[in-house]
């Protein structure tokens, strides 16, 4: 039976699993955020990036597994000693990424985590690597995997796990609580009420483009009016480790290219974030990105990302805002089907004007000949 001064180690051994188990899983759903958190660190000279983000993930899941359910004490002390020298080059990693200026998201945990780099990050990780360290102990002393330990705790030890999980369920609901009143705080966005025509269907109500201010990447200073005086734009919020905002971005070119009339900007939240798309090779060619400093455009529009928005030439909003990688591609393709509506009908025009003008002539011409 695990007598109660073990058990600490043992919630070490649990903490470290469960940690490389979601990193690992969200970094394989995601192998693109592990390439993005390599180039945001800088590491890409020592760590080649196609290679670790298809095989990181899936070693920190083996690490987990073993730790989780080997009932043999070789393989536990073998992972967890793998385990303490992985979080001690994470812990290197971002001491050196907060030295040398780079918060860049990490992406520790995927694009489920797009935070930048801070000192709570190297606190984390240096409790993990605690914690990784109290896992390797625990398994030189002849621990075994986490299920099998629990299947042996005697009823001391079972106080210590249960008081531990209520800890950190009460920790968890006061940090969730924490981030609902954050929303709450955020600026609300004020639409105009539903405008219905006879038929009872909802019409688009165009209202005024804020006079919110952007950026551009040289830090010169505009707003999303004066952007649309002189021609018709579509601004697509967007975040450089967003999943859905990664593949919009390599093809937000090709809608350029389809749309020559309007032009496209992706808007990032800081200089950080763009630097960091243009370093994932994300940023799109031949569009001028926009910064959107502390989300102050962002916010009249609602939240989410990637977020399209339409300015008017005339100092209106021609159409969204839509939130969502389809919803925006279906917003493009839609004016896109305009555009391509408008020149029909103009070639129509034209086409039953040389008509119109050539009977004229026909009609001429037979005059002179009586």
């Amino acid at each position: 039976m695990l007598v109660v001064p073990t058990v600490p180690f043992v919630l070490c051994t649990a903490l470290v699993a469960l940690t490389l188990l979601i990193s690992g899983i969200a970094k394989a759903k995601d192998p693109q955020s592990t390439v993005t958190g390599i180039q945001n660190l800088g590491l890409e000279k020592i760590a080649p990036t196609r290679a670790v983000s298809l095989i990181l993930p899936w070693f920190e899941i083996a690490l987990a597994a073993v730790l989780l359910l080997s009932p043999e004490r070789l393989s536990v002390v073998i992972a967890s000693g793998l385990a303490l020298i992985l979080m001690l080059f994470y812990t290197v990693v971002i001491a050196r990424a907060l030295a040398t200026g780079r918060t860049g998201s990490c992406n520790c945990f995927g694009s489920e985590s797009n935070a930048p780099v801070s000192r709570y990050t190297l606190i984390r990780n240096i409790a993990l690597l605690l914690a990784s360290l109290g896992a390797h102990m625990s398994a030189l002393k002849g621990g075994v995997g986490i299920i099998p330990t629990l299947l042996s705790l005697d009823a001391n030890g079972w106080t210590w796990i249960i008081g531990t999980v209520l800890i950190a369920v009460t920790m968890e609901a006061v940090r969730r609580g924490d981030v609902l009143g954050a929303e709450d705080e955020r600026p609300q966005v004020i639409l105009p009420e539903p405008v219905y025509d006879e038929n009872g269907e909802e019409q688009y109500v165009r209202v005024p483009i804020p006079h919110a201010a952007l950026y551009l990447e040289n830090g010169r200073h505009t707003n999303m009016r004066a952007l649309a005086k002189n021609q018709a734009r579509v601004l697509v919020f967007v975040s450089a480790t967003c999943a859905g905002c990664v593949k919009f971005l390599k093809t937000m070119s090709s809608w350029q290219e389809r749309l020559p009339l309007v032009a496209l900007h992706p808007v990032y939240s800081s200089l950080d974030s763009l630097q960091t798309s243009r370093n994932a090779g994300t940023l799109p060619e031949g569009l001028t990105p926009l910064i959107d400093r502390e989300a102050g455009a962002h916010a009249n529009f609602g939240n989410g990302v990637p977020l399209a928005v339409v300015l008017g030439a005339d100092g209106l909003i021609a159409g969204g805002p839509v939130a969502g990688k389809e919803q925006v591609e279906e917003l493009l393709a839609d004016i896109e089907s305009q555009f391509a509506e408008v020149a029909r009908l103009a070639e129509e025009e034209r086409q039953e004007q040389m008509r119109k003008a050539l009977a004229e002539d026909t009609s001429s011409t037979a005059g002179d000949h009586l």
